[in-house]
């Protein structure tokens, strides 16, 4: 079970400093900041550098917002929604979360963590990936959230996500030249899915199906006049596949091509690894 701890800190200046309109502060050059000055006392101390990542940033930053605004107090309060939507993209074996506020200076943020036992503790722990997110309340103060992760670093897909997202752009792409979009079919998925598992589990080769292959038999089986095939894989995002099969001739000929009907199969392999298996059909 993933384990996570809840560590707060709030900086308290006896100095008034002067509050800073967003509009001023570079808060991305901020957070940076930050991350460098993170990563550079963990290299410091022979642990390995954390890797910036966007989806945990939302989650910080959100937090931040929260706090800023007052929509929830100077706390950890929510981190257990935080950590459980993490969940659901990363296969997270623990987490952990350091908070702030006071003046827009990474330098103080940070020697204050570290001042601290636990919050360093947690700068120093065994996590790979991080996110930080910084907000502006009216008085000037800054809210800072850091949100710390141990993950393979390949996320965990939403397949039905990832398939109707890979469709859609494909569909937008056919209608743009006057081609009519694609249709679902069930039966073209399912056989697309078994080929995807088939390969994410090493059983038959990366590449496309072999003459013999029960995928070759829906043209039969569907009494079709044509089909074709894209296989893909390693794709973390259904725009990184469709903007890579875009870019060869012949798979953007396929998408291209007097097909009415598809299925889309995802599998994703224990280390992470993205398959895809494209089947497209034309059935009249």
């Amino acid at each position: 079970m993933a384990k996570y701890l809840l560590i707060t800190f709030a900086l308290v200046f006896g100095l008034q400093f002067q509050a800073i309109s967003q509009d001023n502060t570079d808060v991305a050059a901020l957070e940076l900041e930050i991350h460098n000055l993170i990563n550079k006392h963990r290299v410091s101390k022979g642990l390995k550098e954390l890797k910036l990542n966007d989806a945990i940033r939302t989650e910080a930053l959100g937090h931040s917002k929260n706090m800023a605004s007052g929509k929830v107090p100077f706390s950890h309060k929510g981190f257990d929604e935080r950590f459980n939507k993490l969940a659901t993209i990363f296969n997270m074996s623990s987490g952990s979360e350091n908070v702030a506020n006071g003046p827009a200076e990474a330098k103080t943020i940070v020697e204050g963590w570290l001042a601290s036992p636990k919050h360093k503790e947690n700068i120093e722990g065994d996590f790979n990936m991080t996110g930080i997110g910084i907000a502006q309340a009216k008085n000037g103060t800054f809210f800072y959230t850091q949100i710390f992760v141990k993950s393979p670093e390949k996320p965990k897909i939403v397949v039905d996500e990832f398939e109707n997202e890979l469709l859609r752009l494909i569909n937008d792409h056919r209608k743009k030249l006057g081609i009519a979009s694609l249709t679902k079919n069930e039966l073209i998925k399912t056989e697309a899915l078994k080929y995807s598992e088939q390969m994410a589990t090493g059983r038959v080769p990366i590449g496309s199906p072999s003459f013999d292959s029960p995928i070759r038999r829906l043209v039969q089986n569907m009494n079709a006049k044509a089909m074709a095939e894209i296989i893909g894989y390693g794709f973390n995002s259904p725009k990184e596949a469709f903007d890579s099969w875009m870019a060869s001739s012949k798979q953007r000929e396929t998408i291209e091509g007097s097909y009415d009907l598809t299925g889309i199969g995802i599998m994703q392999s224990k280390d992470g690894k993205v398959f895809i298996t494209q089947v497209f059909i034309l059935s009249r």
